[in-house]
């Protein structure tokens, strides 16, 4: 027995010295980029079946101990493909070459503070490349979003130069509060930038990811980054577009001469209402006597004369590379776009720099900066009215073709002028200008400082500043409100602040749990400044303020904003399937009251990664299967400063001091809007060509910021309250696909949709809400926001030729129970007719490569919306003016022209009191369907262009804004969706038309 235990101790001894004769030593070597042999610093180098690693230094080295004569050492790193070589114990200086990995680099996402792999999302987020925003050349990136993002409404309401288009994400869901998304840049809120300079577009649609930015987040984030270095040389960029534009007038055909001339001959039919011998002839004697049979060859088009083709630009050039401490990106761009309206302009220079300096593996500090300058010419909307409706009989030019100078002085000696009144655009515009400068400082510092191998302080901070001046001026020579005397109007506005971000960020590891995430602070400060003044009499020639000489007016003010944050999310992750992510942000306002002036906004997420699942591991077919979901609450208290407070007004005076009125009740409850979201989604990946996204979601939108009317007793209108809610529900599915895939051909589709409708609940009693020209949208318990409130138009009596509106009957109760014609409009009844919001909308895009072409032909729909066309009821204006030019009548369009005529649609010009007053009849369908872009261009092949040496070559030609297809009577159905003081959404004015627009570009590589 003691021999057999001597003999297993002695088994055991050789055992462990023979494990002890396992030497360990160190191997040596660097990680570099295969595509430029540039060292590549924190890569991670581990021996295969190990734990840990190494990260390699700023200049690629690293060293790692194996255990025996040989190993296998693995390579990682994010963006490259993982490496695996082996390696013997007597090799000092092991080079490695990693390959970038595309697919991965699209991986990975930036969701708020931080970054994700798609694999481990647990929310609604989609990320937008630059090769998929670059076909569209434009001045803001909202343009270019345009039908790529599910969800995401983008409206280009007008097409002067510099304008930017309107964003909705997930539809409307307040009142007051401003409904565009919260841009984000570079990690830091707000921010400027170059649609050049975009690397990616990031949007966060619920609240598993906006929550992290509470209070601001209401409408959704959409997240911009910049481009940085890709390789280690080197690298240039170079783009050159020039075109032109042609303005768009949609539907909106006025009438040439000879079509008015006879258009205005039933103005002269003999009818008289209540008369009994009405023969409803035209009186030809009459109408030629007041207009002569010469006015039909008289035709000028006045549209023509004030909108010509104008020239667009766009220059860029960029600059990146790596050092062995340095990460940087220089660009430059140039833009400038002539307004197809005569004396408009837009242009702009941008400049961007983005650094990042590695003083060690420890510390990172990035330096970015983004300067921009611009400047152009507005207009004046009279001058875009009369250029629409001044009559083609009327001649713009002097017999020196100088823009003839009309006045009524003119007129009552004997100028003959049709036009209702004395006004020539074109000589205003000469005479005029609407000017607008400005520039804008961001300088952004950020800092990463690896504390230990899972603890990291992350501080990003950004000081920005911006002045802009804007003047409105008329010479004392234009025609018009100030003829003889001249106009001024000078408004200047200082914006400047200071955002903060400080953070710690963890990340822990350990068998196949995963647990990251932050906590911190954050703090944002600005100050906006205004000061300006205006007057007339000015001498002629002169265009500064100090020479009016009355009506002198002198403004200014200034407001503050503050807003203090906590702010922390924690993620977790198991085996790569299942993962949750929970946060929690807490903000303190400056525009609520102490008691009320912080608000917090949790939220929390989680997704099931089932492709990764074993019974998944071997399917063919399904190549990605993951389940979504996600609630949180983002909040509201943009609405200005002080509403809570009780204000009063010092614009008046009392015996010749300053006087105060009472200007604002106070409402010291006043609160945050908050909005409840709850979404979920599944993302499914089949035969690793068709990626398809559903997402359902509800956001409930309570404690409205809203004027809620107050009793004629407490002596104000008005009141801020909270109160009501918006409901918020709908479908999204996005949809992309390799359709064809081989070596010379490649075709690929994205699909979008989003179904949306909106519902109001809590409100204190039914709020009407009046816009320009008494068109009124109501909102009520029940009731769609912007729910058109007006008339039912029942077109013609065929008898009297009379409009005839709908007049409802009600019983005792309050419900209609039945209704009549009525050609009295005071005793017509307003009614709900539908929103200006659409019920679905969405894009399809195709994109086609056959060997080095490429053509991309993007598209948008709009369905279910109503647009209040107000042109119409200057241009289908029944005879009320006369001296209007008048827009071509639709097909089966006819005026009534005598008793018995049931083909009438519009009234006889002799009877038709007051229709042209608010009411359906101008209420048009705003569905439409736009092919939105095409793109097509031809890469040089490599050896072209590396005998030049150049990297790469393109050329391509573009086409926006190609053709419109709707039913809508008028100009483009795109039409404002923002509430303003002069604007009402879904209401369609004389707008700055919308432009098509055909560049070519040329790309260099170098």
């Amino acid at each position: 027995m003691i021999n057999k235990i001597l003999l297993i101790c002695c088994c055991c001894l050789l055992g462990y010295l023979n494990g002890f004769a396992q030497t360990t030593t160190t191997v040596t070597g660097t990680v570099v980029s295969a595509a430029d042999k540039q060292p590549l610093p924190g890569v991670v180098v581990s021996v295969k079946g190990t734990q840990g690693g190494a990260a390699t230094k700023a200049d690629g080295s690293f060293s790692v101990s194996i255990t025996g004569s040989k190993a296998i050492l693995q390579a990682r790193f994010i963006g490259y493909q993982t490496k695996e070589v082996e390696v013997t114990a007597d090799e000092k200086n092991v080079t490695i070459s990693l390959v970038e990995d595309v697919t991965q680099l699209n991986d990975v996402v930036v969701v708020g503070y931080s970054s994700k792999k798609q694999s481990e999302l647990t929310s609604a987020v989609t990320v937008v490349s630059a090769d998929k925003l670059k076909d569209v050349t434009a001045n803001s990136v909202g343009t270019m979003l345009q039908g790529k993002v599910a969800g995401l409404q983008v409206v280009n309401s007008s097409g002067a130069p510099g304008s930017v288009a309107e964003i909705r994400l997930r539809g409307v869901s307040s009142v007051n509060a401003n409904q565009s998304p919260l841009f984000v840049v570079d990690g830091i809120i707000g921010g400027n930038y170059d649609p050049n300079d975009v690397e990616s577009i990031t949007v966060l649609k619920d609240a598993g990811t906006t929550a992290l930015y509470g209070s601001q987040a209401n409408a959704g984030v959409i997240i911009v980054t910049t481009k940085s270095a890709k390789q280690g040389e080197t690298k240039f960029e170079a783009k050159v577009s020039t075109g032109f534009r042609t303005a768009d007038f949609g539907k909106m055909n006025l009438m040439n001469s000879s079509e008015l001339y006879d258009y205005q001959k039933g103005f002269y039919r003999d009818y008289i209402v209540g008369a009994t011998d009405n023969t409803y002839k035209i009186d030809l004697v009459k109408f030629y006597a007041e207009r002569p049979l010469s006015l039909r060859d008289q035709n000028y088009n006045w549209s023509k004369e004030s909108f010509k083709s104008a020239p667009v630009y766009n220059f860029y050039l960029s600059a990146s590379g790596k050092t062995e401490k340095n990460d940087y990106y220089v660009g430059a761009s140039y833009y400038k776009e002539k307004g197809t309206f005569v004396n408009t302009n837009f242009e702009r220079v941008n400049l961007r720099g983005n650094s990042t300096y590695h003083f060690s593996k420890k510390l990172d500090v990035t330096n970015n900066i983004n300067l921009s300058a611009s400047q152009g010419k507005s207009y004046d909307y009279m001058d875009m009215y009369y250029s629409f409706l001044n009559m083609p009989w009327d001649n713009p030019y002097d017999a020196s073709g100088n823009p003839v100078y009309i006045d009524k002085p003119k007129i009552d000696a004997g100028y003959t002028w049709w036009s209702r009144d004395p006004i020539n655009p074109l000589n205003t515009v000469q005479n005029s200008d609407h000017t607008y400068k400005g520039f804008d400082v961001n300088y952004d510092l950020g800092i990463n400082y690896r504390i230990t191998d899972w603890l990291t302080f992350a501080s990003t901070n950004r000081v920005s500043a911006s002045f802009n001046k804007s003047s409105n001026y008329v010479s004392p020579i234009a025609a018009g409100t100030y003829h003889g005397t001249g106009y001024i109007d000078e408004l200047n506005t200082l914006n400047y602040g200071v955002i903060s971000n400080q953070l710690f960020k963890f990340d822990f590891k350990f068998g196949d749990h995963t647990l990251n995430g932050f906590a911190g602070g954050a703090f944002e400060s600005s100050r906006i400044e205004y000061s300006g003044g205006s007057g007339k009499g000015l001498p002629e020639g002169l265009k500064v303020l100090n020479v009016v000489s009355n009506n002198q007016t002198v403004n200014g003010y200034n407001n503050k904003y503050i807003l203090q944050s906590l702010l922390s999310q924690v993620n977790y992750g198991y085996k790569g399937k299942y993962f949750v992510t929970g946060s929690y942000r807490y903000d303190g306002s400056s525009n609520f009251s102490p008691s009320n002036k912080y608000g917090g906004f949790p939220s929390i997420s989680a997704s099931w990664l089932a492709s990764n699942e074993e019974f998944l591991a071997n399917n063919s077919i399904i190549s990605n299967l993951r389940l979504r979901g996600s609630y949180g609450v983002t909040g509201t208290q943009d609405i200005g400063a002080s509403r809570y407070q009780g204000l009063y007004s010092l614009t008046t005076q009392y015996n010749s001091l300053v006087g105060a009125v009472p200007y604002q009740l106070e409402s010291p409850n006043l609160t945050w809007e908050s909005k409840r979201q709850i979404n979920a989604g599944i993302d499914i990946g089949l035969f690793k060509r068709v990626n398809l996204t559903v997402d359902l979601y509800r956001n409930d939108t309570k404690d409205l910021l809203l004027r809620v009317s107050q009793p004629l007793s407490v002596g104000f209108e008005t009141k801020w309250e909270n109160a009501g809610t918006v409901i918020n529900k709908g479908i999204e599915v996005g949809i992309n696909s390799t359709n064809i895939k081989t070596r010379d051909f490649e075709w690929m589709t994205d699909f979008t949709i989003n179904f949306n409708n909106n519902k109001l609940s809590g409100f204190p009693s039914d709020i009407i809400k009046t816009g320009s020209w008494s068109i009124s949208q109501i909102y009520r318990n029940g009731g769609n926001l912007f729910e058109f409130y007006m008339p039912k138009w029942l077109g013609v009596d065929a008898q009297t030729g009379a409009p005839v509106w709908e007049k409802l009957i009600y019983n005792n109760e309050g419900k209609a129970v039945a209704s009549e014609k009525t050609s009295d409009y005071a005793q017509a009844t307003n009614q709900e007719v539908g929103s200006a919001l659409p019920k679905y909308q969405g894009g399809f895009n195709n994109s086609f490569r056959y060997k080095n072409f490429n053509l991309r032909v993007s598209t948008y729909f709009n369905y279910g919306n109503k647009v209040f066309s107000n042109n119409l009821r200057f241009m289908m204006n029944d005879g009320h003016e006369p001296d209007y030019n008048q827009i071509r009548m639709p097909d089966g369009a006819k005026v009534w022209s005598g008793p018995g005529d049931t083909q009438a649609t519009e009234p006889s010009p002799q009877n038709s009191a007051n229709s042209t007053e608010t009411s359906t009849r101008y209420l048009k369908d705003g569905s439409y369907f736009t092919i939105r872009n095409i793109a097509f261009s031809y890469t040089l092949p490599t050896a072209w262009a590396n005998k030049i040496s150049m990297k790469g070559i393109s050329v391509g030609v573009t086409a926006d804004n190609v053709a419109t297809f709707s039913n809508f009577l008028g100009q483009d159905p795109q039409t404002t969706i923002t509430p303003g003081s002069f604007a009402t959404p879904g209401v369609s004015d004389f707008k700055y038309p919308n432009n098509r627009q055909y560049l070519l570009t040329v790309n260099f590589n170098f």
